[in-house]
């Protein structure tokens, strides 16, 4: 379980980087707005690491999993508010 949790922290901080990059201009990939890039980097960022934490210093696979799913439903709910509030013409 260990190496589950490090794999999808992982994948998050790696997903949490490209959207940093790309709200700072670096990449230019995003197809989403900058305030939701930016939402993502954090989100992904933040929890990735924070899944790392929890696996590494605390000990702690069935939370840090938890942790680690946590962007990605944090994600589907801020992507489906901004397909609702945004401004598509």
């Amino acid at each position: 379980m260990k190496f589950l949790v490090w794999l999808i922290s992982a994948v998050n901080v790696y997903f949490g980087l490209r959207c940093f990059l790309n709200a700072i201009h670096v990449l230019h990939t995003s197809k989403y707005s900058q305030t939701t890039t930016v939402i993502f980097a954090i989100l992904f960022l933040g929890l990735g690491a924070a899944g790392f934490y929890v696996s590494i210093a605390r000990h702690e696979p069935k939370l840090a999993l938890l942790i680690c799913f946590g962007p990605w439903l944090l994600a589907a709910v801020v992507m489906f508010l901004t397909m609702i509030f945004s401004n598509h013409q």
